[in-house]
């Protein structure tokens, strides 16, 4: 059922040919590669929360953009822009998710590089903000201890945003931790972040599973079982080459 309250769910993405794009993937499989899976990936999140949007008509959508000088880029033109801004991870958090606050009831921040994402657990995360009484948090947990989506239903002060050590195992933890004394937080079930060739190679062995693709989606499991195979027997240390 659609919620009375309107919220925002901004998608942070960056653009090729101004920014570095999956430093750590393209380190793997080659620059155009990596930025083929960033725009392939960031079209399947863009039709998850398309459907979402739909299904809850408060849900507004909203790019975040890395470069001032793309918010008019064709690329991002399904959605309304926002940039970033200057500075690290955490003032770049900061500024989009207290900016949307300003505007709207709640605020989702998602990642462009976790594709197994669903308009199910975006349709929970809505759910458990628009219908909180209090301050309410939600927050998706990645594997490699970052998070893949974190909501709120209340501002956040800048140090808290900025007194979180980004891009490590601890970074979902620290965040969560912090943010507790302002209201309750619900946890999402665990899901994939692409930032290496391993992550890579993990979500083409899960796309087997029972996941409620869109279109977008099964393009990009199609584009990577296409473009790479898997060496080695099951186990660790997989290694993706490039046909």
């Amino acid at each position: 059922m659609p919620s009375h309250k309107r919220g925002a769910i901004a998608i942070f993405v960056k653009t090729p040919g101004l920014s570095p794009i999956k430093t750590r993937l393209a380190a793997s499989i080659g620059a155009g590669a990596a930025e083929r899976f960033h725009l392939l990936s960031a079209k399947a999140i863009e039709s998850v929360v398309l459907r979402a949007s739909q299904e809850d008509g408060a849900l507004k959508p909203y790019w975040a953009v890395a470069e001032k000088e793309a918010l008019d880029s064709p690329q991002w033109n399904r959605f309304q822009t926002i940039w970033q801004g200057d500075g690290g991870l955490g003032e770049r958090l900061c500024r989009v998710y207290n900016e949307l606050m300003r505007r709207h009831s709640y605020v989702l921040l998602i990642g462009a590089d976790s594709p197994q994402m669903t308009s199910h657990l975006l349709g929970e995360s809505v759910r458990i903000l628009s219908q909180a009484k209090d301050a309410a948090f939600v927050m998706g947990r990645a594997e490699d201890g970052g998070f893949y989506l974190f909501g709120g239903s209340a501002p956040i002060a800048r140090d808290i945003w900025l007194d979180v050590s980004y891009s490590a195992p601890t970074t979902a933890s620290e965040l969560a931790n912090k943010v507790k004394p302002l209201g309750r937080i619900k946890e999402l079930p665990l899901l994939l972040d692409v930032d290496t060739a391993d992550d890579l190679a993990k979500l083409l062995r899960a796309s087997g599973e029972d996941f409620d693709l869109t279109f977008e989606q099964r393009a990009l499991l199609k584009w990577a079982q296409e473009s790479f195979f898997l060496f080695g027997a099951r186990g660790t240390g997989k290694t993706l080459a490039r046909l």
